[in-house]
């Protein structure tokens, strides 16, 4: 069962055992805390017992002190038990009827009265008649006719085995005398229950006959006797309600029947889910409640010390400690059926069980199909039933598919589990907000779980909740209900929920930094910056120092470390940070960074393997570095660089590789490749507009993914020629259609966030995070898969424009480097620039 919040109660049921604590610390505020709880335990051994006690004294504190003969004997147990320790000031309930402090076991109305006491009321309850005299004197015995009789009138000894047994005979049992005495005498062992017997079957001969549900158990069980002795006239008694053949055990009117049919008489109408069930238990007002609303009642859960969840109860340990069916696990022991040693059942006795041969124990051949199998339920007649037997396959009345029946119309046509939650027939009205809908669980809609299970999971183990974590309970509810119930009965979200529940001090970044890392910590963060409960910092400039934290700490040389520390401090962090407070820095960069470092450390590990350090190395020593096949081998140029710098290392250099080469082969193979897929882009509706607008983008404007991504409705303008987008320090007028597309985005962009979602996000393509754009590696990933190769792509793009605009013109207009803007210029073969150039040249020297 998913999280929730202990219900809102009278607290002798939502926490008997702190109100009963506190009420004796109160009446002994000198006994120590543990001795009063030792002795709590040692009374109590239910919880039934312990919210009975825990009313009793929530209703009338002074029972422990004032020595009044009242309440449940539970609390004359305790004070007996509290005496020995040195409590003084409880006093021990004085019988009502002698007004000693007696043993009270017997009850007159609310009076506690002792043995002795009780007894004498018991005799004056039971002063009838005499069937005789007449006296009112105390009932000694009763005639055979259940007439009762005085002391001095009791009824002649009669032999009423030979009364019996010559009814016996009339019917021609096929037993001699013998066997019938012997029969009669272990069916009636006692003197008064052969009197009952025989004006029994006087009066009703026709009991043996067939009509035994109207007689005594007494007559039942000599029927039974004659049965299993081959009586051939004796016929067993079938239930006067149902006919059916079987044990009558219960009374229902003036007859004996079944248990199926003595429960249904008690049927009642449960107050919670309106169902006629058997109660199970009551409220606290006296209202019924069947099983499955009695277990689904908040008030008779426990909070889980395993989980934290508010569940049923199946175990406490030896602190008190709750544990539900999930988190408790039978003590280890070797079963006595399978000789495997596994968690078992049973474990401190001589037949312990492990709960697969426990499962095994109820297998039995099924009643329709003979195949033997656990026992899912049963029919009208006991007979036992298989799962697929028990709950066979119909067709859903509304999908016409062949599934499992979850339930069923009002006419009582099947409905599968998918249409069964989205029938009326389903739908019930919220106990707390009246909603009529498919209920989440103990009466309530999603929308009034989710808030009860996110407080649950918040919640200390006494149930109250840290004030602040309030502000992180605002910003989780105000998301789906339905998306956060499911989100919050995961693992990794319960587990730092559940450590920030036991946490102290306020939700800050670095709080959140100390605990394991993992996504659903990282959605989270970004859900309590999105709704303003954190500050919003850089997140991969955050992650990126924690991950240099942990990298260099495995670097063992303490010289190298100290090196790295240096390199990475004052070469790429301070870099870094200054751009980061600019604009937030891209996965890529980040990316860039760790390689760098990481192919760092591999060099100083490989001169360490060459019984050297980096001072003592020389240009022979990087040549054999850079002839190797260590990847990135080359990256380090920078480290090398800064190493020389400040003399960290002598005479050593890397050189640059050139990658002007490289722009020649992220071109598109096709010459109008680019222009097809610009085609389908444009005009395709049947792909989303994220990918239509993003893939237009790339391939007519060369923007990298990572670029479109941080790409903000402010960049789009809205003027009397169109749709203007900003990429450099120019915007662009966009025609149409793609101007269209752009404006559908923005007015129909929503992220994939299932928790924290926000309408407030500033991104053009928000992301799974709330407040976040999406990932440039996701967006890359999304248009490959719709056939869009975006490094290719965006090089045909880029070498066409390289090749028509100026290298100016084209950083101003699409956000790049002039220096990038340059190379692809020169790559293309753009000599505007160049004559732009020489003409200059020749002004200057004329003017000379």
């Amino acid at each position: 069962m998913p999280h929730s919040i202990p219900a809102q109660g009278p607290r002798f049921l939502t926490h008997p055992r702190a109100l009963i604590l506190d009420t004796v610390a109160a009446a002994e505020p000198e006994l120590p805390s543990h001795v009063i709880e030792a002795a709590v335990d040692q009374v109590v051994g239910t919880r039934a017992k312990l919210r009975r006690l825990a009313q009793a004294l929530d209703t009338a504190p002074h029972l422990l002190t004032s020595g009044t003969p009242e309440g449940p004997r539970l609390i004359e147990l305790l004070i007996r038990a509290l005496q020995p320790e040195g409590a003084t000031h409880l006093v021990l309930p004085r019988c009502a009827g002698c007004g000693q402090q007696h043993a009270l076991t017997r009850v007159d109305g609310t009076r506690r009265l002792c043995g002795n006491c009780g007894d004498k009321v018991r005799g004056t309850a039971l002063r009838l008649p005499c069937a005789v005299c007449g006296k009112n004197l105390l009932v000694a015995a009763r005639d055979n006719k259940g007439q009762p009789r005085c002391q001095h009138h009791r009824p002649q000894d009669a032999d009423d085995v030979a009364v019996i047994c010559a009814l016996l005979r009339k019917l021609d049992t096929g037993l001699d005398d013998t066997t019938l005495a012997k029969i009669v005498g272990q069916a009636a062992p006692q003197p008064f229950q052969l009197r009952q017997i025989a004006a029994e079957l006087t009066g009703r001969p026709d009991l043996l006959t067939g009509q035994g549900a109207y007689g005594s158990p007494r007559v039942l069980a000599l029927i039974d006797a004659l049965l299993a002795q081959g009586a051939r006239t004796v016929l067993p008694p079938a239930c006067p309600f149902c006919h059916r053949t079987t044990a009558l055990k219960f009374r229902r009117d003036e007859a004996r029947c079944c248990r199926r049919c003595y429960d249904a008489s008690r049927l009642q109408r449960c107050s919670s889910c309106g169902h006629r069930q058997a109660v199970a238990t009551r409220t606290p007002d006296g209202r019924p409640l069947c099983t499955s609303c009695m277990r689904s009642d908040p008030l008779n859960h426990e909070l889980c010390a395993g989980c934290g969840r508010l569940a049923i109860a199946v175990h406490h340990d030896e602190h008190g400690a709750a544990l539900c069916g999930r988190c408790w696990r039978p003590l280890t022991a070797t079963c006595s059926v399978c000789g495997n040693r596994r968690p078992c059942t049973y474990a401190d006795t001589d037949l312990p069980r492990c709960l697969t041969c426990q499962r095994i124990q109820h297998r039995a051949p099924c009643s329709r199909c003979g195949t033997v199998r656990i026992i899912w339920g049963r029919t009208s007649d006991g007979e036992p039933l298989c799962a697929p037997c028990g709950r066979p396959s119909e067709h859903c009345v509304t999908c016409g598919r062949l599934r499992k029946v979850t339930g069923r119309t009002t006419d009582g046509q099947a409905l599968c589990r998918t249409c069964y939650r989205k029938h009326p027939a389903s739908f019930r009205a919220c106990t707390e907000c009246g909603t009529v809908e498919h209920l989440h669980h103990h009466g309530l809609c999603t929308r009034c779980a989710a808030p009860r299970q996110l407080r649950a999971v918040l919640s200390n183990p006494d149930g109250r909740t840290r004030p602040e974590l309030e502000p992180v309970i605002t910003a989780l509810t105000g998301s789906d209900p339905s998306r956060l119930l499911v989100w919050i009965t995961e693992k990794a979200p319960r587990r730092f929920l559940a450590e920030l529940a036991s946490g102290t001090g306020p939700v800050t970044h670095e709080a959140l930094d100390e605990m394991t890392p993992s996504t659903a910590l990282s959605h989270f963060r970004s859900i309590l910056v999105a709704t303003n409960v954190l500050p919003e910092r850089d997140e991969f400039l955050a992650r990126l120092e924690q991950w240099l934290d942990r990298v260099l700490k495995n670097v063992e040389n303490l010289e190298d470390r100290r090196i790295l520390r240096s390199f990475v401090t004052w070469f790429h962090l301070r870099r870094l940070r200054r751009r980061s407070a600019r604009r937030p820095l891209t996965h890529n960069q980040i990316t860039r960074v760790r390689h760098e470092v990481r192919s760092s450390i591999r060099l100083l590990s490989w001169l360490r393997g060459r019984t050297m350090d980096l001072a003592g190395c020389s240009q022979d020593d990087i040549d054999a570095w850079l002839s190797s096949d260590h990847a990135g081998r080359f990256v380090v140029r920078n480290f090398v660089t800064w190493a020389v710098e400040h003399r960290h290392a002598h005479g050593i250099a890397i050189p640059t590789r050139s990658d002007s080469n490289s722009r020649g082969q992220a071109i598109l193979p096709e010459a109008d490749q680019r222009w097809t897929l610009s085609k389908r882009l444009l005009h395709d509706t049947t792909l989303s507009t994220v990918d239509r607008v993003a893939g237009c983008l790339v391939l007519l404007y060369a923007q990298p993914c990572s670029r479109i991504v941080s790409l903000t409705i402010s960049h789009v303008t809205e003027t009397d020629k169109g749709v203007r987008l900003q990429l450099g320090t120019r915007p662009l007028d966009i025609p149409e259609p793609l101007g269209s597309l752009i404006r559908e985005l923005v007015r129909t962009r929503r992220g994939h966030a299932t928790v924290g979602h926000t309408d407030a996000s500033p991104w053009l393509i928000p992301g799974g995070r709330p407040g976040r754009p999406m990932n440039p590696a996701r967006l890359m990933r999304r248009l490959n898969d719709i056939g869009l190769p975006t490094r290719a792509g965006r090089g045909t793009a880029l070498m066409d424009l390289a090749g028509q605009l100026p290298a100016t013109v084209l950083s101003r207009l699409l956000g790049i480097h002039i220096q990038t803007a340059t190379a692809w210029s020169q790559e293309a073969g753009n000599t505007r620039p160049g004559y732009a150039a020489e003409v200059a040249r020749r002004a200057l020297r004329k003017n000379e």
